[in-house]
């Protein structure tokens, strides 16, 4: 297929030139306008294949083609038309500015793509170590033993931290866990009065920070 799909024809001026032709040269005239044109502009200065584009016998074109010569250039072994590569520069313009114009909307939207891309990877969500889940920080006080766990961890391996007494359970909160404290100090502090200790009973005064309830 041509790169230029149509030929522009201006009526008027075409009628006007052609008026000494007879309908068989203008013919053969148009027929060798369009086969210029998609060469590109020019047509091999020989008879026997100018015949063949205008589609005449060798014998008429002898006949009619030096009247059909009158409107074209000769040059280099080459025949050319004047309006016709006027009209070629014209319409290769065009072309490559629809082209240059193309190209510049292409770009233009791979530009949008990509920071509408970049706009939207920016806006999912990311994770942060403060978002850990707030359950998962609340079970380090639960008074449960995880379920499984018997003084190893979940890969079988040997606990590695000092052994809990028994029937002691990990507080809840800091206030438990506060608690907790102040009644192992009484306990001791009850130890030593019944072991007729005269310095007990003061331990947890002082501590001023845990006031006992």
């Amino acid at each position: 297929m041509s790169e230029r799909p149509f030929m522009q024809l201006y009526v008027s001026d075409f009628i006007g030139d052609t008026l000494q032709l007879s309908t068989e040269q203008i013919g053969a005239y148009m027929l060798l306008l369009m086969a210029m044109w998609n060469a590109g502009g020019r047509l091999p200065d020989d008879d026997a294949r100018l015949a063949r584009v205008a589609r005449l016998s060798p014998k008429k074109w002898r006949v009619i083609g030096g009247d059909l010569m009158t409107f074209f250039d000769r040059e280099g072994g080459e025949i050319c038309h004047k309006r016709l590569t006027r009209e070629l520069r014209k319409a290769s313009g065009k072309s490559e500015a629809r082209a240059a114009a193309g190209a510049r909307g292409g770009a233009a939207t791979a530009l949008k793509t990509k920071a509408r891309a970049a706009a939207n990877a920016g806006a999912l969500p990311r994770h942060f170590p403060d978002s850990i889940n707030q359950s998962e920080k609340a079970s380090a006080f639960s008074r449960e033993k995880p379920h499984g766990l018997s003084g190893e961890n979940v890969r079988g391996s040997s606990h590695r931290g000092p052994r809990k007494p028994s029937g002691w359970h990990r507080p809840k909160t800091h206030t438990d866990a506060a608690k907790t404290i102040i009644e192992e100090i009484a306990n001791h502090d009850r130890s030593r009065i019944a072991a007729g200790d005269e310095g007990a009973g003061g331990d947890v005064l002082m501590l001023p920070a845990i006031g006992a309830d």
